[in-house]
């Protein structure tokens, strides 16, 4: 379903678009209250909602199977073992969530298989007409959804990622500066106005989901000569092994990932697959930045190409939201420089596969479709976020395009359009909307931010260089061929402007802001207000996000 048909054999070119893993779906139940520790059952539901399921397909020739003994690892004899197939969250809501991954099977008349086409849609939509009926014999499904890809926003690529592949950082002369310390990027805020924390966001746990290098690659690479100036690579490397959880590398602890999803864009805004295993430590590394004191988990749930799919999601976001409930956890933020799902103005075209104008008569049952599609996942934000948590999410970087033919920018991806994350697009070094910046918010939510991102290609600052976010890059060679000879690269893309809200997030949480106000006081604009009795216009209107005005500068 892919080839890499260009000659450095570094980039690939996708043969086709997916937007979820064929075959795959989630289905979400509602249970009762006294179901909320429900862990040492969650094989008996599982069951129970398979069988009823399954009761209301037969008639349709489809069934659902157990997750992890079907279709990709019946056919892939390497593809990790199933852990868990189901994951409880909203444990403090009236009712509690589990949501539940399954294979949908599809059989002919003579009990062949039913051919190529993807039997999920169908399933989708035959449960979701059978809602009334489920609920009169007490299952309560709120979502039956595909198995979205994930992607850092060889057989499925999804649209996302970072807006162009990274490049080798200017060479600089870098000598030490106070302490012995070596010269380099520094992130700055230019308007603190009380967000930094005296101790350096200490005792705030950072949690990065993303791609994640081994514990193994980064305490070699500090060792290779070139890198040994970098001192932020040398300082995450440093936090790494006193083992004193400052810094932390889940790489397959709780999670295996599978390779069989792949994103990315080239420097034309084209469809490029290509390795990115560092682009989980590049996040990392800017949130380090931001808060030295942090105690920073990078959880490995996208693979090195950047993709992965809602299973390893909702493993580890049930998991955070587990920590956070038994106390184990006092303050968190979650950084999220990844998207889901289609741009949500497409996702009726998407789903039901035509481009039309709909019917009145028609316009209810899509909006309730649609809707239904990700209900689940919005629940899943929710539940942590009530939870306390504060969730940072990347917009997207879709808008090259229709800022080249002067149209608005894209809406924000999921999930930072939800009103339970804060959702953080990017501006260059000047402050002004970066071309390929998807805006912040959907109206009449304003829950959105823009920081320092970059720029698109070609784009300088004031002193002649790439205007790019530079981070911790220890891969040998750039996807592009060159040689890595600093451990600093240039990268673009609302995945760098992420982190830094993250870190700044973490600094008002060891305050003792809650999550919501935190929200608040990084979205709303600290510079003058206009005379509007009703508002003023945000600081970027395209946008619409107030700016958290940051530079990196080389010191």
């Amino acid at each position: 379903m892919w080839m890499a048909r260009n000659t450095n054999g570094l980039m690939g070119i996708p043969d086709e678009l997916f937007h979820w893993v064929p075959g795959e779906m989630v289905v979400v139940v509602q249970l009762p209250q006294h179901r909320a520790d429900a862990d040492d059952t969650l094989d008996l539901l599982v069951e129970g909602v398979q069988s009823q399921l399954n009761a209301c397909l037969r008639p349709y020739r489809l069934a659902l199977e157990v997750y992890g003994t079907y279709g990709r690892w019946s056919e892939v004899p390497t593809m990790p073992p199933v852990r868990r197939r189901a994951f409880l969250f909203g444990r403090k809501r009236q009712q509690p969530l589990l949501a539940i991954f399954f294979h949908v099977r599809a059989s002919s008349r003579n009990g062949a298989g039913a051919g190529d086409g993807d039997p999920v849609p169908n399933a989708i939509t035959y449960i979701q007409s059978q809602l009334e009926q489920l609920a009169q014999v007490g299952l309560h499904v709120v979502s039956a959804m595909p198995n979205w890809l994930v992607s850092a926003a060889p057989l499925f690529y999804g649209d996302g990622g970072p807006a162009m592949p990274p490049r080798p950082a200017p060479k600089l002369d870098i000598g030490f500066g106070e302490g012995g310390v070596p010269a380099g990027w520094h992130l700055s805020l230019l308007e603190q106005a009380g967000l930094l924390n005296p101790g350096g966001a200490e005792d705030v746990v950072i949690a990065v989901l993303d791609t994640a290098p081994h514990p193994d690659r980064l305490r070699s690479a500090v060792l290779r000569p070139e890198f040994r100036r970098n001192w932020l690579l040398q300082r995450l490397a440093s936090d790494l092994k006193r083992g004193e959880g400052l810094f932390d590398i889940d790489y397959d602890r709780r999670y295996y990932v599978t390779n069989d999803v792949r994103t990315g864009r080239n420097a034309a805004g084209e469809a490029r697959y290509y390795l990115m295993p560092d682009h989980g430590l590049f996040v990392a590394g800017l949130a380090r930045d931001v808060a030295p004191r942090a105690r920073i988990q990078l959880i490995r749930i996208l693979n090195d190409y950047g993709g992965g799919d809602l299973y390893n999601l909702f493993a580890a976001l049930t998991d955070l939201e587990h920590d956070l409930a038994s106390k184990s956890i006092g303050h968190l933020v979650v950084n999220l420089s990844l998207t889901v799902m289609p741009d949500i103005r497409r996702l009726p075209n998407v789903w039901f596969e035509q481009k039309r104008q709909w019917q009145n008569t028609q316009l209810t049952g899509v909006m309730r479709m649609i809707s239904y599609l990700e209900e689940g996942l919005r629940l899943l934000f929710e539940s942590l976020h009530s939870q306390g948590a504060l969730i940072v999410a990347a917009a997207g970087n879709d808008s090259l395009l229709a800022n080249q033919q002067q149209q608005r920018p894209h809406p924000p991806r999921t999930p930072a359009r939800y009103p339970s994350t804060l959702s953080v697009t990017s501006v260059n070094h000047r402050f002004g909307p970066s071309l390929f910046a998807n805006a912040a918010c959907m109206p009449p939510l304003n829950s959105g931010v823009a920081t320092f991102g970059g720029d698109w290609s070609g784009a300088k600052d004031e002193h002649g260089w790439p205007d790019m976010v530079r981070g911790v890059y220890i891969s040998s060679n750039f996807p592009e061929g060159e040689q890595n000879s600093s451990g600093w690269a240039d990268w673009c893309g609302t995945s760098f402007s992420t982190p830094i809200i993250s870190g700044l997030g973490a600094h008002l949480l060891a305050q003792g802001w809650s999550a919501m106000q935190v929200m608040t006081r990084l979205t709303t604009s600290q510079r003058s207000r206009g005379e509007k009795l009703f508002g003023s216009a945000p600081d970027v209107p395209s946008l619409l996000a107030n700016v958290i005005r940051v530079q990196q500068r080389f010191e």
